[in-house]
C-alpha cells in the first residue's frame, strides 16, 4: 500500500509488445453494438481526431500524455525508483493498429477505454471511484488494505478479487483472469515480465515519486486516459485544486505554528524535507519545523535527540501510527513522554478512517485528495480559521 509522502513506516510517523485486438468489423453484431455504446469507433476515419477533450498536465512531472489522432501516449518517467522511462500506447477501441514511430517500437498497446483493470495500490482506487467507472475494477492487490466503502462493497460481492495477498503477486491467477491492464504500486516485480509475455500490459504507476500534493492528485488524468474519462478527470482535479488553493489562502497570513512531524522507526526519525509533499502540506497549513526550508523532496534521517533539540518544544505533534492513546505513544518509546505536545495532549494521528479490515483511508483517498488533508491540518494548527471543521483523517490521541 502506498504512502503519502514516504512509503517507509518511518515517514511522518504522517511491457513485451502487446497488440490488443481492436473492435473489428468481423466482430459479432452484439459485440460491436456494445463497443459503440462504450464509446468505441464504429466507422474509422484516419483524418479524424478521436480525442476532442485532451488533458493538460500542470503539476505532475512523473507522467505525461501525448495525443495522436486515434491513440494517446502515456509515459511514466520513473515507474519505480531508479527505473527507466516507460511509454504505453492507449489505442481508442475500434481503431486499427497504428503505424508507430521508432521511438514507440515495442511499447505496449492498450485498447481504451479499458474494461478490466487490476489495481495493485490502494491510492488508485479513489480515482476510479471519482471518475464513476467502478465497474472497470476487477482486481486489487490485497483486499484487506482497502478501506473505501464503494470498493469494499464490490469486494464483498465477489466482483473484485485479490491477487497479491501478503505482497506475493499470484501470477497464475492474473494470467487466467486476463485483465486489460495491471497498474503496479510503483515497484518492479519479478512477475511482471511473465505477465507481459502472457499479453497482460503492466503500467508502472508511481504517483508517490511525484512531489507535491497537487502533483499526486493530478494522476487522475492518467486514469482518465485509461478509462476514456478525460473530461471528468479535468473536472474532478479542477475542483480539488480550487479547494486546495482556497483553503491554503486562509492560512497564508496566519502566524506560523511550530510542529513536530513524524516519529521514530527502528531508531531513526525521518523528518520530511520542505520540498516534499508533507513539507508542502505542513507549510500550506501554516506550520513550521526544522526542515521546512530544506528544498529537498525526500526526508532527512535523524535521531530522537536531534529532533528533540530542534523541534521538541513544539506544542503540536503530527503522526500517522496505529496509536489510539498517549499510552500507546509512550509505550512505543518512553522518550516521547518528554515532548510538550504529549504532556499537553496535542498529538494528532491520521487514523480516523480505518476500514473494517484495517486499511487506512489516509493512505488511500488522502493521497489524491490533498484538499481534505490540508483542511484537517489547518484545523489543527489554526482552529479559528475553520470553525466547526469536521475532521476527515486526523484525530487527537486519547489520554
Amino acid at each position: 500500500m502506498k504512502r503519502w509522502w514516504r512509503r517507509a513506516a518511518a515517514a511522518i510517523g504522517f511491457v513485451a509488445v502487446l497488440a490488443v485486438p481492436a473492435c473489428s468489423a468481423a466482430a459479432p453484431v452484439a459485440e460491436r453494438a456494445g463497443a459503440a455504446a462504450a464509446g468505441c469507433i464504429s466507422d474509422f476515419d484516419p483524418a479524424a481526431d478521436y480525442f476532442p477533450v485532451k488533458s493538460r498536465i500542470e503539476h505532475a512531472t512523473n507522467f505525461s500524455l501525448r495525443y495522436e489522432r486515434s491513440y494517446q501516449v502515456l509515459t511514466v518517467n520513473q515507474p519505480y525508483p531508479g527505473g527507466a522511462s516507460e511509454s504505453y500506447v492507449l489505442l481508442k477501441c475500434g481503431a486499427p493498429a497504428p503505424q508507430l514511430p521508432p521511438g514507440l517500437a515495442g511499447a505496449p498497446v492498450i485498447e481504451t477505454p479499458v474494461r478490466s483493470l487490476y489495481s495493485e495500490s490502494t491510492t488508485q482506487l479513489p480515482l476510479i471511484v471519482d471518475l464513476g467507472v467502478l465497474d472497470v475494477l476487477t482486481g486489487v492487490g490485497n483486499p484487506d488494505y482497502v478501506s473505501g466503502a464503494e470498493v469494499r462493497a464490490r469486494i464483498e460481492a465477489g466482483s473484485v478479487v485479490g491477487f497479491a495477498q501478503n505482497q506475493q503477486l499470484n501470477t497464475e491467477q492474473v494470467i487466467t483472469e486476463q485483465p486489460d491492464v495491471l497498474l503496479s504500486q510503483g515497484t518492479e516485480n519479478p512477475a511482471f515480465p511473465t505477465l507481459r509475455n502472457a499479453g497482460i500490459p503492466v503500467i508502472g504507476w508511481a504517483e508517490y515519486l511525484d512531489s507535491g500534493p497537487l502533483a499526486k492528485a493530478e494522476w487522475i488524468k492518467a486514469m482518465g486516459a485509461l478509462t476514456g474519462q478525460e473530461e471528468r478527470a479535468a473536472q474532478v482535479f479542477g475542483e480539488i485544486e480550487s479547494r486546495y488553493r482556497e483553503i491554503a489562502a486562509k492560512a497564508a497570513a496566519a502566524p506560523a505554528v511550530p510542529v513536530v512531524v513524524g516519529n521514530l522507526y527502528q531508531g531513526t526519525w525521518s523528518v520530511p524535507a520542505g520540498g516534499s509533499t508533507t513539507g508542502t502540506l505542513v507549510r500550506d497549513a501554516g506550520g513550521i519545523y526544522s526542515e521546512a526550508d530544506n528544498p529537498a523532496t525526500g526526508s532527512v534521517q535523524r535521531d530522537f535527540e536531534s529532533v528533540y533539540a530542534t523541534d521538541g518544544a513544539a506544542a503540536i505533534w503530527l503522526v500517522t501510527q496505529q496509536w489510539q492513546t498517549m499510552a500507546d505513544a509512550t509505550a512505543a518509546d518512553q522518550r516521547y513522554a518528554e515532548l510538550p505536545a504529549v504532556k499537553t495532549g496535542q498529538v494528532w494521528n491520521a487514523n480516523k478512517r480505518i476500514g473494517p479490515t484495517g486499511g487506512n483511508d489516509f493512505w488511500e483517498r488522502g493521497t489524491t485528495h490533498p484538499d481534505e488533508v490540508l483542511a484537517d491540518l489547518i484545523a489543527i494548527l489554526h482552529p479559528d480559521l475553520v470553525p466547526g471543521h469536521e475532521f476527515v483523517y486526523f484525530q487527537q490521541l486519547g489520554s
